[in-house]
């Protein structure tokens, strides 16, 4: 399918113009002012579920503290690191090396990096930053954390300048543009994907729109090495025609926990995208998509998809994992 789209930078969505169950448009603010943009389908792909409070969309936000979502990140890049001297310490001395970490914590900043995987990059490396909250939907809480994370990022470089092996020359080159949220509303559309129902379940759901695997939680990844995801956890329940293709799409925490990065917002948008282009070819609402023709078209996409139609019998009966005694699923 081919559409003609027109962009438009640096504009904030801040609502949604809803009546009848319908999302009639956005509201954005720019440089130009406020302006209102009008549309048959809606996709709220803020993240963040931005649109839900405008459109009176059901939605949870609790997090366990304990859980890698609750945690919010300010990640930053410091250059001109001699990498070979910085690793042959941690390698020769891994105790000094937990030492000089824990002082660099005790003088507020931050204990361990990681060197960069990506080309060109042989003196960069990156420190990847988890900051417990109390809402991250919360634009006070949010100012705070990033006046936290800023201070902690120039402590850090000026610690690790100081007194680590190797940063003797060091300098910070890149910080986020802003402070990542890793989860806050989840919206309970169509479909409510829950640990109980979902995470342990082998079956591909009838309207199947992304495979995932499921790789993070043990021995119960090699038992339901799958995730599957319907059409209808992007639908919400009060709106016909807006999607939520982004990490608050339709979950309990316990898969939200495991199923919203990157790649799995990408799937989520490439569905709703290819299914908006079909509902308004045929002239149709969202919710009457032929489900059928989306996966075939997803499918020609690129998009690798279950069959449906059989049921799955699958038993893993390879090794069990080398210690499962006091494993605790990561968070």
């Amino acid at each position: 399918m081919s559409y003609r789209a027109t962009a438009s930078r640096l504009a904030w969505a801040v609502a949604a113009v809803a009546s009848d169950g319908l999302v009639r448009g956005v509201v954005v603010e720019s440089k130009s002012g406020r302006q209102a943009v009008t549309a048959k389908v809606v996709i709220d792909s803020t993240g963040d579920g931005d649109l839900f409070p405008y459109a009176n969309i059901a939605c949870e936000t609790d997090i366990p503290a304990h859980f890698r979502i609750a945690n919010l990140a300010l990640c930053f890049w410091v250059d001109n690191v001699d990498i070979k001297a910085a690793m042959d310490f941690r390698h020769k001395d891994p105790k000094a090396a937990m030492e000089l970490g824990r002082k660099c914590m005790e003088a507020g900043g931050l204990g361990g990096f990681m060197t960069s995987n990506l080309p060109d990059q042989e003196h960069v490396v990156w420190f990847h930053t988890r900051y417990p909250n109390k809402s991250q939907i919360d634009n006070e809480e949010l100012t705070r954390v990033e006046m936290l994370g800023r201070e902690k990022m120039m402590k850090t470089v000026e610690f690790f300048k100081a007194n680590h092996p190797g940063f003797e020359h060091c300098f910070c080159v890149l910080t986020s543009p802003q402070l990542g949220t890793r989860s806050s509303r989840r919206m309970i559309g169509e479909y409510w994907l829950t640990e109980e129902k979902d995470l342990n379940n082998n079956q591909p759901f009838k309207d199947t729109i992304a495979v995932f695997p499921d790789l993070d939680r043990g021995q119960p990844s090699l038992d339901h090495p799958n995730m599957f995801i319907p059409y209808r956890a992007l639908l919400p329940k009060e709106v016909d025609n807006m999607f939520v293709a982004c990490r608050a799409f339709s979950s309990d925490v316990h898969v939200q926990d495991y199923f919203n990065l990157i790649p799995h917002c990408i799937a989520f948008g490439e569905a709703a995208g290819t299914a908006s282009g079909l509902a308004l070819k045929a002239g149709v609402g969202i919710k009457d998509v032929d489900i059928i023709a989306l996966q075939k078209q997803l499918a020609k996409q690129g998009v690798p998809l279950p069959d449906v139609s059989k049921k799955v019998n699958y038993k893993y009966d390879g090794p069990a994992l080398v210690n499962t005694q006091g494993f605790a699923i990561p968070h």
